[in-house]
């Protein structure tokens, strides 16, 4: 007898979306059939003529990544791994791509946060390191033939007293970034790279900072669109001397997407947020929309979307920081970075689906199948084939839903999307064949995840 069957669902794919049903066993989907075909199962779920995808995979996560010391620690990194993963889930990712910030050599911390994923995560974590010194630098073969680390942040921004801000980190010079393009090519890694001119942000910060203003596009002024896009032509050029791929992280601007158009012949993978997506600066969150690079203008936003739509290596991540709104009380000394990891799925399908003409399968495809490809996880993951693991989500559409952040399962108290109406929702999440959510309730607290390196 079958573990599972998910009946009645349309089963969404790259090449669009078939009425069917998932024959799942062993946490793996054993089998697709027409509806009805198979019974006989320990347990049947019926989509009811929704969407099933696969799970989300977060490209960009933040889990277990702890704000400060004294009064700004309220969690243990344990805890933050089973409240941030269950948001996550909550949302239908099902897989994260996590980040490893230290400036020790990550061999030094990566046994420890693997087997914190195996102990308290709910989703399965893939973990991208950061090059941030000449000791990164000097170790990347090592870190992916060993650890099975492939994708490297590099920061360009942060410098001084907002690097310390953000929990130690440091930004690479040009000759560093360089080296570590050079490496990255000749091993198989992939550089991830925050493009923000740290001297434009500077120059912007002195004129604005000062007139102590709290509002959101006091913010976005201090780091203006040309900030993102003159980085990203620099580090386009700095890829393409050196033959390297390169995924720029978090887009925001259309600056960007202008400067992506113009390169020619250059493997660019392009990753954005859900709050570039659905958000701007016109959202009245004040010091809470603080976030790196800032949420923008309806322009830049339509510009996102329209790469979303054309450009075939799309990825969306989060960027999910799990700061509480007792650290952002101040637009200038408050930390920086929003929650948002529940809510890929849904503003795509709100946005991009619901609002833009998008099927589900292009959601499907900047969703979970394109990370899949990218970092090494397909056919297991990004897929509803016989033989992918039994990660979907089924999705409820037609709806209207405010967000309340205390559903979510997060420690966060806020959330961005507080007057924000999403017309879709997960209505079941399956993680390797176990049913996880269900009508909005965690049913499965206890699930885990796997560290996938």
């Amino acid at each position: 007898m079958l573990d599972l069957i998910i009946k009645n669902g349309k089963l969404v794919n790259t090449g669009g979306a078939v009425e069917g049903d998932l024959l799942i066993e062993g946490g793996q989907i054993v089998g697709v059939t027409r509806r009805g075909e198979v019974e006989g199962a320990q347990r049947v779920l019926d989509a009811g003529g929704r969407y099933v995808l696969p799970g989300a995979i977060d490209s960009h996560s933040h889990i277990g990544q702890m704000p400060g010391e004294g009064q700004l620690k309220v969690q243990t990194r344990e805890r933050n791994f089973e409240t941030e993963s269950s948001s996550a889930m909550y949302g239908g990712v099902t897989t994260a791509m996590n980040y490893i910030f230290t400036q020790d050599s990550l061999e030094e911390v990566f046994p420890g946060l693997g087997r914190m994923t195996a102990e308290h995560s709910m989703v399965d974590i893939k973990f991208h390191g950061a090059l941030m010194n000449d000791v990164h630098l000097q170790n990347i073969k090592q870190y992916i033939h060993s650890l099975g680390i492939t994708s490297f942040k590099i920061f360009l921004p942060y410098k001084g007293p907002e690097a310390l801000n953000l929990g130690g980190l440091s930004s690479l010079n040009d000759g560093q970034i360089v080296e570590a393009f050079t490496k990255l090519k000749q091993y198989g890694g992939l550089p991830i790279v925050h493009a923000e001119n740290p001297e434009l942000i500077d120059y912007y910060a002195s004129r604005f900072q000062a007139m102590s203003r709290q509002d959101m596009a006091a913010w976005e002024a201090t780091r203006p669109g040309i900030c993102e896009g003159e980085a990203v032509v620099k580090v386009l050029y700095l890829a393409r001397k050196v033959g390297c791929r390169v995924c720029i992280a978090h887009i925001s601007a259309k600056e960007t997407v202008e400067a992506i158009q113009e390169s020619q012949n250059q493997e660019i993978i392009f990753e954005t947020s859900p709050h570039y997506l659905a958000l701007t600066a016109d959202a009245g969150l004040g010091s809470l929309g603080k976030v790196s690079p800032p949420l923008r203008h309806s322009d830049d936003r339509d510009k996102i979307w329209e790469a979303v739509a054309r450009r075939d290596q799309v990825i969306v991540g989060s960027d999910h920081n799990a700061w509480m709104s007792a650290h952002k009380l101040e637009m200038w000394g408050g930390l920086c970075g929003l929650p948002g990891n529940s809510c890929i799925l849904p503003v795509l399908f709100t946005e991009g689906v619901g609002k833009r003409g998008l099927s589900p399968s292009d959601v499907m495809r900047v969703s979970s199948f394109n990370a899949a490809k990218l970092f090494g996880l397909y056919p297991a993951k990004g897929s509803l084939n016989a033989g992918s693991d039994a990660d979907l989500v089924i999705m409820d559409t037609g709806i209207k839903k405010r967000l309340d952040p205390a559903e979510t399962g997060s420690i966060v108290d806020y959330t961005p999307y507080k007057d924000y109406t999403f017309t879709a929702w997960p209505y079941a999440v399956v993680a390797r064949g176990e049913i996880v959510i269900l009508d909005g309730k965690n049913v499965s607290p206890e699930h885990r995840g796997r560290c996938l390196n």
